[in-house]
């Protein structure tokens, strides 16, 4: 499913009324209804609702929804109904204007704010429900007076709150700290709307629900739109085929160079994921001081010990006889976990960049990476992907981190195109973004994914796509929702969990 701006939703709305002549009127009807009904299903079972419901509407479109639910309740006889007016009166011959008429008719409570502000107060304490349908995503700059005071009522009361559309206070330029509703609930129309998945707004949202309201497909699915929401379930379709008769060689071979004195743990979270993950065949090089730690705690991924001076001298000098790593063994390359930052790394990863192999660059090598591109231009060659959490895409970039969480999907296409490699920007809602423009987004949402380990395994499953034959744009997608997906399984069998938990799971996951 496509995802969009707040601004390109507007102009999808726009270009239905003019291109497709869908009325206005139509349009609110559709969304009203249909947000009405995924409501009811949600939170009562599709039983009457039991307690007092608040609609609180502004006097725009977004509270023209809000009359429709409100309207759509009073005739399946839910009581008692109030509506609150948050922006006064909507015009009597518009939309919205029409719609509170018909709930006028209907004899439901109408009050206003700021005018009644005791009773207001009083209705939305009590209330089972409150649906929020202030200000939709038109919304400029933050929340002023009377409305956050409003907001700020809403978010005191104990009833669970549903927003319409998004979070009123939450829009494209929203940062963190300004007013907005806390939601159990979004009721998103049309298309999921990018700036609900932000790190500063996604914890206000609650669970977001796609109302699918009738705008045209060729408008909602067209492909100029460069985001998408993805899947958990997307690794199904990406996987790599593979056949009956296949042996380990033809499932990939990937070199996994990870770990150092201290951070053992993650070249064995790293290097066995990826093996779990339908590659054929696993090489871990690690230095030689901690090859006699790590090298006893495998068993089917092949342990080599490597020292990195005497790996850069002899790297180009198989003509002299000598022994040199030799890349045309391998289908794939992941370089970074728990790697250390010292120079002589910093070498064998630029001959590793180098060479006309695709990879993935991760912690580490990404602080490594970062030095070379404040020096000059680097440019990727379209075949490696790095997985950066916020700070380290802040010290590869040298945007600030607080900027970066502002703006993810913005900063994660610009470094994309810059570096010419796909990024994915970790968190609990992970960007991928591509050099071509495109970019996913993933709602995750799981907190027992934010343990130490979690991004080095989720390393070693994009790795693992890459070995197995997969582009690195569709090898990250595989990754990112193979993990999200063993995540939440693993949640649900464990509880809290180790990143250690999730490596036996991908292997069951991947069987299905």
């Amino acid at each position: 499913m496509k995802i969009v701006s707040s601004e390109a939703m507007a102009r999808i709305d726009s270009r239905t009324q003019a291109e497709f002549a869908f009325p206005s009127m139509l349009l609110m009807e559709d969304a009203g209804v249909k947000a009405w009904a995924i409501l009811r299903r949600l939170a009562w079972g599709g039983r009457r609702p039991r307690g007092r419901l608040v609609f609180v509407a502004g006097s725009g479109n977004n509270g023209g929804d809000a009359f429709v639910m409100a309207r759509q309740a009073a005739v399946q006889h839910v009581e008692p109904l109030t509506i609150v007016l948050a922006g006064g009166r909507p015009a009597r011959g518009s939309d919205p204007g029409r719609n509170l008429a018909a709930c006028d008719a209907l004899g439901i409570e109408t009050i206003d704010w700021p005018v009644q502000p005791d009773l207001v107060m009083s209705r939305i304490a009590e209330a089972s429900w409150i649906l929020d349908g202030i200000a939709g995503t038109g919304i400029k700059g933050a929340l002023r007076q009377p409305l956050s005071d409003l907001v700020r009522c809403i978010n005191q009361s104990p009833g669970r709150k549903a927003a319409l559309d998004v979070p009123s206070g939450v829009g494209d330029g929203y940062t963190s700290g300004s007013p907005a509703v806390r939601a159990d609930l979004t009721l998103t129309m049309g298309l999921p709307k990018l700036c609900l998945y932000l790190p500063r707004a996604r914890a206000l949202c609650g669970r977001i629900c796609v109302v699918p309201v009738g705008f045209p497909p060729a408008l909602v699915e067209d492909s100029a739109i460069a985001g998408e929401l993805l899947s958990s379930r997307a690794w199904k379709r990406l996987a790599p085929p593979i056949p009956a008769d296949t042996y380990k060689n033809r499932r990939g071979h990937l070199a996994v160079f990870a770990g150092a004195r201290g951070t053992t743990g993650a070249a064995w979270l790293c290097a066995t994921a990826a093996a779990r993950a339908r590659v054929g065949l696993v090489t871990l090089f690690v230095d030689t001081q901690i090859y006699p730690v790590v090298a006893p705690k495998l068993t089917s991924v092949m342990c080599s010990p490597w020292d990195p001076p005497d790996a850069a001298r002899k790297r180009g000098s198989s003509e002299r006889g000598e022994d040199a790593w030799d890349p045309s063994r391998y289908s794939g390359v992941l370089v970074g976990p728990g790697w250390g930052h010292s120079e002589d790394k910093s070498a064998w990863l630029d001959f590793l960049l180098s060479l006309p192999l695709q990879g993935v660059i991760d912690a580490d090598a990404i602080t490594l990476l970062g030095r070379k591109a404040a020096a000059r231009e680097v440019n990727l060659g379209g075949r490696w992907v790095l997985t950066p959490h916020p700070g380290e895409f802040a010290r590869l970039t040298g945007v600030a981190r607080d900027d970066v969480l502002d703006d993810p999907v913005g900063h994660a296409l610009s470094a994309s195109g810059r570096l010419n490699a796909v990024v994915v920007l970790k968190g609990h809602s992970p960007i991928i973004a591509g050099p071509d423009g495109r970019y996913w987004i993933l709602d995750g949402g799981n907190p027992a994914l934010a343990t130490g380990g979690a991004g080095d395994v989720l390393a070693g499953l994009i790795a693992a796509g890459i070995a197995g034959g997969l582009a690195p744009l569709e090898a990250s997608r595989f990754g990112v929702s193979l993990h999200a997906f063993t995540g939440a399984l693993a949640a649900r069998r464990n509880g809290w969990f180790l990143a250690e938990d999730l490596v036996p799971l991908v292997s069951r996951v991947l069987w299905r």
